[in-house]
């Protein structure tokens, strides 16, 4: 084989190197102008390569004329943001958003946030910003994630009530599928309709799992972020609503009773009231476990009556009705303890509940049987009382002789086998009271 030397070989070498070359920029001519003639169809290649660049955001063009200046015979635009600080990429950004390039707009607004090096005012408007262009775009699932690190970050900032307008308006917006299958339920058409919790959805607007489940998680930083605030009550009665339609009533209650308590002036409130009275009420599990929800109803009745007369004019009956079954609830709950108490041998405290009933409950059926059974209680005592003191008299036959004198001194009886006791004699051998000679 002959050998050509090294310089030949190195010339070999960057032949090959400059064909790879031309092969690479022709591999990449081609996939530009694929990517340009896919896009034709919908107006023109409008892609650019910055788009494809992932870790740095594309420059930003300089930003709008903060004023005008005397140059010469005419006035020239001055900008007080110097191109390339936080600021003067802010106002690229600002000037990206009024084309409408929102994409690009979106990734220097999020580079501008992420620096933690600007200052609160710069990232916070950035982070704002960023978010309005996800929603733009209809990336509403991801908007809604942003708005919320927003007022994770910022909670006191100026764009507070901007975000949470947005936020609720999204998660309203994934509500409608549930709104629709309630209407569908109340015109009986319920099993004609795919429960809302379970479709799936590839649109770019809404979550691509639990929609449902993410409109309430949505709500609920809504009513975290202003307790207080204009939206915070609706906020609380639409997670109540879909919580109650799902039969969640222990959830439903929460929500219900959380805008009573903190929003009493809110229209929504005398229907809360009503929704959450019947939540708490069937959300005790029945007279076997806890009847501190039932206590709660109760007092919730009575709140109704005093505070919203118009519900206790309207909802008349239906507060009555409510009235009824809480009382026998829990008057079942408390004859089920004395049986309990009667069923374990321990009939004081059976015969403590038994009268709790009767008193508490009266002309109610369990308050009838409550009395008959404390009769047969009653009738057991005596019963083990009169065989308790025929079992004293016949054990201890001594009750029935004299009881002895109890003022009477101790009193000395002869030992057996003798007729007397023996005088008592003192130190010296005499007779006890005979005085000592000296």
């Amino acid at each position: 084989m002959e050998d050509r030397g090294p310089n030949h070989r190195v010339t070999e070498s960057t032949e090959n190197g400059e064909q790879g070359n031309r092969f690479s920029s022709s591999v990449s001519s081609a996939a530009l102008w694929l990517v340009c003639a896919l896009a034709g169809s919908s107006g023109g290649c409008v892609w650019e390569w910055d788009q494809f660049n992932l870790f740095h955001p594309p420059k930003p063009p300089p930003g709008p004329a903060d004023s005008l200046v005397l140059q010469g015979d005419r006035l020239e635009p001055e900008s007080l943001a110097t191109e390339g600080t936080a600021k003067g990429d802010l106002a690229g950004a600002h000037e990206l958003f009024r084309r409408g390039e929102y994409p690009k707009a979106e990734k220097v607004y999020h580079h501008i946030a992420e620096n933690t090096k600007n200052s609160d005012l710069i990232a916070e408007e950035a982070r704002y910003y960023e978010a309005e262009c996800l929603r733009l775009q209809n990336h509403y699932p991801k908007a809604a994630d942003t708005y919320n690190k927003l007022l994770t970050t910022f909670p006191s900032g100026a764009h507070r009530e901007q975000a949470l307008k947005r936020m609720y308006d999204i998660a309203n917006y994934w509500l409608h599928d549930t709104d629709e299958e309630m209407k569908s339920k109340q015109d009986g058409k319920h099993w004609s309709v795919i429960p809302a919790s379970l479709v799936v959805h590839f649109d770019k607007t809404k979550p691509l799992l639990d929609e449902e489940g993410r409109a309430i998680q949505i709500l609920d930083n809504v009513k975290i972020n202003d307790m207080t605030g204009p939206l915070a009550d609706k906020a609380l009665w639409l997670n109540g609503t879909v919580k109650f339609f799902r039969e969640d009533y222990v959830d439903a209650d929460h929500y219900f009773s959380q805008l009573v308590e903190m929003h009493p002036n809110s229209p929504l409130a005398p229907k809360a009231m009503e929704l959450a009275i019947i939540s708490k009420h069937m959300s005790t599990g029945g007279p076997d476990y806890d009847g501190r929800k039932t206590a709660e109803a109760r007092k919730m009745v009575h709140q109704a009556l005093e505070k919203y007369p118009e519900l206790a004019a309207d909802k008349k009956d239906f507060l009555e009705r409510q009235l009824i079954g809480i009382n026998m609830q829990q008057a079942e709950k408390d004859f089920r303890t004395a049986e309990f108490y009667k069923r374990t041998n321990h009939p004081g405290s059976a015969y403590f509940y038994y009268e709790l009933v009767r008193r508490r409950y009266p002309g109610t059926p369990l308050a009838d049987k409550a009395a008959e059974h404390m009769k047969e209680l009653e009738a057991q005592h005596e019963k083990e009382e009169a065989k308790t003191q025929s079992k004293v008299h016949f054990n201890l036959p001594f009750l029935s002789q004299a009881k002895p004198d109890p003022t009477a001194g101790p009193r000395l009886t002869a030992p057996p086998g003798g007729d007397s006791l023996p005088p008592i004699t003192g130190p010296t051998g005499m007779p006890a009271g005979t005085p000592t000679p000296r």
